[in-house]
C-alpha cells in the first residue's frame, strides 16, 4: 500500500572513492520501503563532508551546497506534485525525471496542474480571491479544452487575452492570476517555456461611474413603503456611500468597531487596518440599528451580497436611476464625492483603506482628527 511518506537525502558514497581522493555525492530517495540512488555529478573529499547537515563544510563549498540543495528540492517537488495530482509514480518514472527524460511537461494537462495549484494556494488566500481563480479555470476550459502546459507560450497568451477582451471577461484579474499559476509551474519545473512572460501586465479597468448628489437624494426619497424588505439594502448602500466601506466590511461591522464617531476595523479583503470618521448622514443610519443589537452582534442584520445587488436593481427602478446599481458603486461614489469636495487624494486613500496610491505609494500616520473634520464638512445631500 502506497503511503505519503518519503525522504530525500544527500549521501556521500565513500565506497566509491576516486583516485583524487574525492567521493561522489548521491541523492537518495526512500519511498515506500524502496530506496533509489541518483548521481548528483558532484564530488567532495570525505573530510569536508558533514553527513548530519548533508553539505560540505569549510570555505569554498557554497556553490556545491547550493547545487545539492536545489537538486534535492527539485526531486521533492516532483514527488509532491505527482501525489497532489493523484498520480502514482513508478521507479522508472522517477529515474526518467532525474535523468531529464520525463515527459511530464508534454503530457500534463493544465487543468490537472491547476487543480493541484488551487488546492495548495487556496490555503493562503481569502475566499473572495478564490472565486477569481475558479472563474479563470472555467474560462480556460471553455477557451481551450484539454490544454497542455507545454502549449502555453506567448502566442497562447495573446490569443487568450484577445478572447478575454472580446468576451469582456475581467481581463485584469484573469491575466494576473494565470501568470501567478504559471510562475508556480516554472518553479516546479513542469513548464519549461517562459515566453508567456512576454505578455505585458494588464492595467485594471478604471471604474468611472458613480452616483451624483441628486441621484443619492433620489434613492433617499424614493417610496419603499410597499416594499419594506428593501429598506435594509437602501440603508446599507447609503451607509457605504457615506463611508466608502466595502460590502464585506459593512456586514461585518460590530458595535465595538464604532466609537466616538469613528469606525475602526481591519478590512476583510485586504487585512489592512481602517479608520473612517463618519459624518451626520452615516451616524443617522447607525442609530437606526445600534440600540437594537447586542454588544457582540453586527450592527446590520445578516444579508447576502447577491440579495443586496438584486434588491438594488429594484431600488434603482423605483428611484428612476438610469445607472445600474450595485453595492461597489457606493464605494466609488464615496471617493468621487470627496474628490469633488476638494478633499486631498491622500486622505481619500486613507479613508478608503487603500494600500497604495496609484498602485505605487503607501501611506500611514494620517491625523484622524483632521479626517474627522473633513467628514463633518462633506455634504452628500443637496442643499435644498
Amino acid at each position: 500500500m502506497e503511503t505519503n511518506y518519503f525522504t530525500v537525502r544527500a549521501v556521500l558514497r565513500t565506497d566509491k572513492t576516486r583516485k583524487d581522493g574525492t567521493c561522489p555525492i548521491h541523492i537518495v530517495l526512500q519511498r515506500n520501503n524502496v530506496t533509489q540512488k541518483f548521481s548528483s555529478s558532484e564530488f567532495i573529499e570525505e573530510k569536508y563532508w558533514d553527513k548530519n547537515t548533508e553539505q560540505g563544510i569549510g570555505k569554498g563549498f557554497g556553490n556545491l551546497n547550493a547545487v545539492i540543495k536545489k537538486k534535492k528540492q527539485k526531486l521533492e517537488d516532483f514527488i509532491r506534485e505527482s501525489k497532489s495530482l493523484g498520480k502514482s509514480l513508478s521507479k522508472d518514472e522517477i529515474s526518467n525525471f532525474w535523468n531529464g527524460k520525463s515527459d511530464s511537461e508534454d503530457d500534463l494537462l493544465f487543468s490537472k496542474f491547476y487543480e493541484s495549484f488551487c488546492k495548495r494556494h487556496f490555503l493562503t488566500i481569502k475566499e473572495s480571491t478564490q472565486i477569481h481563480y475558479v472563474t479563470l479555470g472555467k474560462k480556460l476550459k471553455y477557451f481551450k479544452p484539454n490544454l497542455k502546459l507545454s502549449e502555453i507560450d506567448y502566442s497562447f497568451m495573446i490569443e487568450f487575452d484577445n478572447y478575454l477582451i472580446e468576451t469582456n471577461s475581467g481581463r485584469y484579474n484573469m491575466i494576473k492570476f494565470l501568470k501567478r499559476a504559471l510562475k508556480e509551474a516554472v518553479k516546479l519545473d513542469v513548464l519549461k517555456n517562459e515566453s508567456w512572460k512576454g505578455l505585458q501586465n494588464v492595467s485594471p479597468r478604471i471604474r468611472e461611474e458613480y452616483l451624483t448628489v441628486p441621484e443619492i437624494n433620489q434613492i433617499i426619497k424614493c417610496d419603499l413603503s410597499l416594499k419594506k424588505h428593501l429598506e435594509l439594502t437602501r440603508n446599507m448602500f447609503l451607509f457605504s456611500c457615506y463611508t466608502g466601506m466595502r460590502f464585506s466590511d459593512v456586514v461585518a461591522l460590530k458595535k465595538e468597531n464604532y466609537k466616538n464617531g469613528i469606525i475602526t476595523l481591519r478590512q476583510i479583503k485586504t487585512n489592512v487596518d481602517l479608520k473612517v470618521p463618519v459624518n451626520v448622514n452615516a451616524k443617522k443610519i447607525i442609530c437606526k440599528f445600534y440600540n437594537q443589537r447586542e454588544d457582540d452582534e453586527n450592527i446590520f442584520p445578516t444579508i447576502e451580497n447577491q440579495t443586496v445587488n438584486r434588491y438594488l436593481k429594484t431600488i434603482g427602478e423605483i428611484a428612476e436611476i438610469k445607472k445600474k446599481l450595485h453595492f461597489h458603486l457606493a464605494r466609488h461614489t464615496f471617493g468621487t464625492t470627496l474628490l469633488n469636495n476638494n478633499v486631498n487624494v491622500f486622505y481619500i486613500s486613507k479613508m478608503m483603506g487603500h494600500k497604495k496610491l496609484s498602485q505605487t505609494y503607501s501611506y500611514t500616520g494620517v491625523d484622524v482628527t483632521q479626517m474627522k473634520n473633513i467628514m463633518n464638512n462633506v455634504n452628500f445631500n443637496s442643499k435644498n
